[in-house]
Order: C-alpha cells, then sequence, then structure tokens
C-alpha cells in the first residue's frame, strides 16, 4: 500500500513540473536578421558611368555612339521633355579611362563615376535649373561654353573652346541680375516660340540651345525671324559672362 502511494506522488510531482519551453522560431529569426550585415548597394553601381545627355532630343544618336563603343546602355534615371540623364554599363571594367574619354564627348555635358549620392545630386540639380544656355562650335573662333542657372541664381559655367575662362566656374548672380532673368523669360510665353531658328542653306553657324520650363529652342541663325525676346535674353545673359571675362 505504501509502494503504491509513493508511485501516485511520484506520478503528480512529474506532471506538475514545468516543462522546458521549445525554443521561439521567431526570435530565432529576428535575431539572425540582426546578426545578418546589412546588403551593400555599391556593387549595382560597380562598373557603371552615369551621363547627362547634351541635347535631350537627340538620345538615340547618344546611344548609338554608347553601343558602338561596346559599352552598355543600361538604363534612364531621368527621363524628362529638356533632361535625360543615363547609366551606362562598362563591361571592361576600365571606368576611369571610359570617363576621361567620354568627358570629351559634345554628346553629354555631365559625366561621373555612377553612385547613389551622384544620382540624387543630378537629379536634384537637373530639377532645380531654370535656365541652361549652350554655345556649339563653329568652323572658326565661335565661344564654345555651357551654362546653367538655378532657381536660386546660382551659375555654374563650363568653357570650352575660343574662351578665356576654360573649364568649370560657379558664381552666384545677384538679386538683380536673376530677377531681371526671370522678368525676360516670363515676357512672353516660352511654349509659343519655335522649336528651331536656322537656314540649313548657310553651313558654318553655330548653335545656340535654349532650355526652359520644358522646352528647347535651338537657334543658329539670327535675324528677324528670331523674336526679340530670345535676343534680349541670350544677349543680357552674354553680357554678365562678358563682364566676368569669361570671353571676349
Amino acid at each position: 500500500m505504501r509502494l503504491l502511494c509513493m508511485c501516485v506522488l511520484l506520478l503528480a510531482l512529474s506532471c506538475s513540473t514545468p516543462k522546458e519551453k521549445a525554443p521561439n522560431n521567431d526570435n530565432t529569426t529576428e535575431q539572425k536578421a540582426k546578426e545578418k550585415p546589412p546588403v551593400s548597394t555599391v556593387d549595382n553601381y560597380k562598373n557603371q558611368l552615369i551621363a547627362v545627355l547634351s541635347n535631350p532630343k537627340k538620345v538615340e544618336t547618344a546611344k548609338a555612339l554608347i553601343t558602338n563603343t561596346g559599352l552598355k546602355w543600361k538604363n534612364m534615371i531621368l527621363d524628362d521633355t529638356t533632361s535625360k540623364i543615363v547609366a551606362i554599363e562598362i563591361p571592361d571594367g576600365n571606368v576611369d579611362e571610359w570617363l576621361k574619354r567620354l568627358s570629351n564627348n559634345e554628346e553629354f555635358r555631365v559625366i561621373k563615376i555612377n553612385s547613389a549620392e551622384t544620382q540624387e545630386e543630378l537629379i536634384n540639380k537637373e530639377k532645380n535649373n531654370l535656365i541652361s544656355l549652350r554655345k556649339t562650335k563653329c568652323f572658326g573662333d565661335c565661344p564654345t561654353y555651357t551654362l546653367f542657372i538655378d532657381k536660386d541664381g546660382n551659375v555654374s559655367y563650363k568653357g570650352k573652346e575660343y574662351v578665356l575662362e576654360k573649364g568649370t566656374k560657379e558664381f552666384k548672380l545677384t538679386e538683380e541680375e536673376l530677377s531681371n532673368i526671370n522678368t525676360l523669360l516670363t515676357k512672353k510665353d516660352f511654349s509659343s516660340f519655335k522649336d528651331v531658328y536656322d537656314n540649313p542653306k548657310i553651313m558654318d553657324l553655330p548653335s545656340t540651345f535654349i532650355i526652359y520650363n520644358g522646352k528647347q529652342i535651338q537657334i543658329r541663325l539670327w535675324n528677324d525671324d528670331v523674336p526679340e525676346e530670345l535676343m534680349e535674353l541670350n544677349e543680357y545673359i552674354e553680357g554678365i559672362l562678358l563682364e566676368k571675362k569669361f570671353f571676349e
């Protein structure tokens, strides 16, 4: 009888002993996730350049140049009417060499090594652009340069040929200068201007490209067909650069 009582007591004690909990799989998974290092995005841009096209209306020309040189036109990063930014893949991995080679090409006005930070910088700059002006070369000594003015009056000038100041120069417009430019830009609806003012029969003429408010205008022949508002705008901006002695 005593033996029977002891067995019952032991059985009761074993049943009341708390069982060890099974490991929480969710907690284990969460812990592993914390221990796992974050995935780096650097490799996403490995062997890539990022380029801003000089003429957003000539995407196919720029694309042909890239593919014909054995590079890969990867994807458009910004595809607005007046601004195109593209990622270019360098299959041979020689990024620095291609950076130098493409920097001298007229199809691109900006070439940099691609990264998330560079993409953000270029996109923000393009979206904050007020007006851009680009002068192309001719057979003679025509000043060749590009100019960008943002909405805050910051100016980025890049002199190329037949100018006193080559390379990139940056400065800020005075409040009066920025106000005058805005007045000239809004003097007449920009969309009412033609896309091109030209006489294709005349060969040796440089082009002036003006981009404002989603429209690009090419002026190759400055004659009576060119609206007075565009002439005033061009002369005013050139006057600022002449005062700074960027060219003669």
